[in-house]
């Protein structure tokens, strides 16, 4: 239908949500450390859970008819797995981190809540979760590209400064592409 977001259009707001999720993540951490909490890993799935899931859930307020709940979603899907592995830290339980393994879990409880509010209006949602979980993997793994940037890798100074930026901010268009490859598969339902 004509009120689906384009292909371009939904990486274009998924790619700003995710440059967004960036700030939101230092701001959440400089609060953190203020309130004594500093080192929570809590607030990289808020900030972009968060960052991503406003800025797409205003480009989705024509086909879902509001933007609040899908930002919900984001937001608390990828915040969980971050919790939980706080939570196992404060109680003892040191697991190794993995950015990468948490981002995914991250995607496929944001896609699951995602492919619940889109299930109102559309079929076939499942595969919605798939291309959460396999879009937000992806992006998580763009952060690899910073072990070469000035601390963690051979590349140093200013080319390694703008690799770094080139890992975060690459994370936007490759969630934004897997997922927009879903909108066109998800089957509108049958007016009742």
């Amino acid at each position: 239908m004509s009120d689906r977001p384009t292909p371009a259009r939904w990486i274009r707001a998924t790619t700003l949500g995710w440059l967004l999720g960036i700030p939101l993540v230092a701001l959440f951490a400089l609060a953190a450390e203020g309130a004594g909490v500093g080192g929570a890993q809590l607030f990289v799935g808020l900030g972009v859970g968060g960052g991503v899931g406003f800025i797409q859930g205003r480009a989705l307020r024509a086909t879902l008819g509001g933007w609040w709940e899908w930002t919900l979603a984001s937001t608390v899907g990828m915040a969980i797995p971050f919790l939980a592995y706080d939570i196992a830290k404060l109680l003892g339980h040191e697991f190794p981190y993995s950015l990468q393994a948490l981002v995914a879990i991250g995607g496929c409880l944001a896609g699951a809540g995602q492919a619940l509010i889109l299930r109102r209006r559309f079929q076939g949602t499942g595969l919605w979760i798939v291309a959460s979980v396999v879009g937000w993997a992806f992006a998580g793994y763009s952060a690899l590209i910073s072990d070469f940037a000035p601390a963690g890798g051979p590349v140093r100074g200013i080319a390694g400064a703008l690799l770094f930026l080139l890992g975060v901010a690459v994370g936007g268009p490759i969630l934004g592409a897997i997922t927009a490859a879903a909108w066109p598969q998800l089957r509108e339902r049958p007016l009742e």
